[in-house]
C-alpha cells in the first residue's frame, strides 16, 4: 500500500495557535481516557504479528522521518514533523512487529477547525481531523497494516470532534486511492491541479463522520 502525501505544513498564523490551544481540553480528555475503550477493537483493526503503539516523545521522531521519508519526492523539514508530533502526539500511530521495537508504519494526523464554517455563538465549532501522513514499510504493504492504522486514527479523531476527515494524495497513486475510496469510504471532494512541487495532480478526499 502506497502513503498518501501532504504538500506541507502551513505556517502557524496567530488564529491557528489560538486554535491549538482550544484543542487542548480535548487533547487532555484523550489522554486521560483508556485508548483501549475508545478502539474497541473490531475485527478489520486486527493485523496477525502486528501491534499498534502510540507515539511516545521525540526520541522517536526518527521513525516517523524514515518511514514517511522512504517514498517521499518532496522530503519534508523536521519542523514540518513536530508540526504535527507536538501538537497531537496522540493522533500518530505505530504499527510494530511482535516481537520488534521498531515500527514497521505509521499515520501522522491533527485536527483544525472546519474551514468556511460560519462562526456563531449559538453553534459549536465544527472540527475537521486531517490525515497528514501515512506509511508503511514495503515488504509490510497489502496485509491491512495501513487500513488498521487509518480506521485507529479516524475512531480516535472522531472521538475528539471531529465531523469529517480530509487528506490529499497523488491521482497517480492508484493504491491509495483504492485503500481510501473502496475499503474506508473516503470520496472524491477536488481535483488540485499541479499540487505537488513536481507538478503532480492531487485529489482531496474526504470521510464524513456520522453526527450525533
Amino acid at each position: 500500500m502506497c502513503k498518501n502525501r501532504m504538500k506541507g505544513a502551513p505556517l502557524i498564523h496567530n488564529d491557528e495557535k489560538e486554535s491549538s490551544s482550544r484543542h487542548t481540553d480535548t487533547t487532555n480528555t484523550l489522554e486521560a481516557t483508556s485508548l483501549k475503550n475508545i478502539e474497541i477493537i473490531d475485527p478489520d483493526m486486527l493485523v496477525p504479528g502486528i501491534k499498534f503503539v502510540n507515539y511516545r516523545d521525540e526520541s522517536q521522531i526518527d521513525h516517523v522521518i524514515r518511514l514517511v521519508g522512504q517514498d517521499l519526492s518532496e522530503p519534508y523539514s523536521i519542523f514540518t514533523y513536530r508540526y504535527f508530533l507536538q501538537r497531537f502526539p496522540k493522533l500518530c500511530i505505530f504499527a510494530v512487529p511482535e516481537g520488534s521495537e521498531t515500527p514497521i508504519g505509521c499515520v501522522v494526523c491533527k485536527i483544525d477547525p472546519e474551514e468556511d464554517q460560519q462562526h456563531d455563538a449559538c453553534y459549536p465549532e465544527k472540527l475537521c481531523g486531517y490525515i497528514g501522513m501515512l506509511a508503511v514499510e514495503t515488504s509490510y504493504r497489502r496485509s491491512g497494516i495501513g487500513s488498521s492504522l487509518v480506521k485507529r486514527a479516524v475512531r480516535r479523531m472522531e472521538y475528539m470532534g471531529c465531523s469529517s476527515i480530509v487528506l490529499e494524495t497523488e491521482v497517480c497513486n492508484k493504491a491509495a486511492m483504492m485503500l481510501y475510496e473502496e475499503k474506508l469510504g473516503f470520496v472524491r471532494e477536488e481535483l488540485l491541479v499541479r499540487y505537488y512541487l513536481n507538478n503532480g495532480d492531487a485529489y482531496r478526499l474526504r470521510l464524513w463522520l456520522k453526527e450525533e
